[in-house]
């Protein structure tokens, strides 16, 4: 990041109007890994909406920030996806005496209930930083408690069919490597009572331009019989998903394991109360 944030804050509370200005944080297709790649069904996820207050140019600019670092610390936000169970997050920008900018952060969900409100005053990159890291943990208090116990049930995970280039591999990969980091077991070969992840994926060329990529995670026992599905889409630039799917396979695992968590938890708690 080149241009630090309270200056550009500055001139565009100072300057607006004056005609477009040029925007430091592009949305090319480089920076694929920031875009807000699919919520999973079964997952909250966070909405967030453009803040208020201030001019669009640094609306935008804020809310692709706070949306990329949230992503970072393991919550699935986004500004233009979200599901019927997602968490809504908006801000409001007031500018403060000592040029500070005032942030009000309030996180509600879809019926209008008000989970919480925090108010942070930034004065610098640094501190943007800190504000989110905060809001962060505020969201996911129990994010990265240590004293859960790991789930009692293990996971394999076969390889993943459609993908073009190395998708196929490295969602794999990526899949493994997410679960582990939820505390799931991954086995290479699943034992009786464990469980099987298969994941599908699917490229359709959309009439006005970009792909539509769609992903089904399946969730079996280790008899091959389903238990549900964890169904993920998104569009991304016409062919970006061709050859490399590296900026991607991460977060799309990540988004996908608290879904199929819970479809083997809810399978479990219904078998054993038969």
């Amino acid at each position: 990041m080149t241009t630090r944030l309270l200056s550009l804050l500055f001139v565009l509370l100072t300057v607006a109007g004056c005609g477009q200005l040029p925007q430091p944080f592009s949305k090319d297709e480089a920076n694929m890994a920031k875009a807000p790649f699919l919520i999973a069904p079964a997952t909250e996820g966070v909405l967030v909406w453009p803040m208020v207050g201030v001019p669009d140019d640094i609306a935008e600019l804020i809310t692709d920030m706070t949306v990329d670092a949230l992503q970072k610390r393991g919550v699935a936000a986004s500004s233009n996806a979200s599901n019927r169970s997602s968490l809504i997050l908006t801000t409001s920008g007031e500018r403060l005496a000592d040029g500070a900018l005032k942030v009000t952060w309030t996180l509600s969900r879809p019926s209008g209930e008000i989970v919480g409100t925090r108010e942070d005053a930034i004065a610098s990159d640094a501190r943007f930083e800190q504000a989110v890291t905060q809001v962060a943990r505020w969201i996911v208090p129990n994010a990265r408690r240590t004293d859960v116990e790991p789930p009692p049930f293990s996971v394999t995970v076969y390889e993943v069919a459609g993908a073009p280039g190395n998708g196929n591999d490295l969602l794999r990969r990526a899949m493994a490597f997410a679960l582990k980091r939820a505390d799931v077991a991954v086995a290479d070969f699943p034992p009786p009572d464990g469980f099987v992840v298969q994941g599908n994926v699917t490229i359709t060329p959309k009439e006005l331009g970009g792909d539509l990529v769609a992903i089904s995670w399946s969730v079996m026992d280790a008899r091959g019989r389903e238990l549900g599905t964890i169904d993920q889409s998104n569009t991304v630039a016409s062919g970006a998903l061709d050859e490399n799917w590296g900026p991607v396979a991460s977060p799309i695992a990540k988004e996908a394991v608290p879904g199929i968590v819970t479809l083997i938890q809810r399978h479990l708690e219904l078998v054993s109360s038969q």
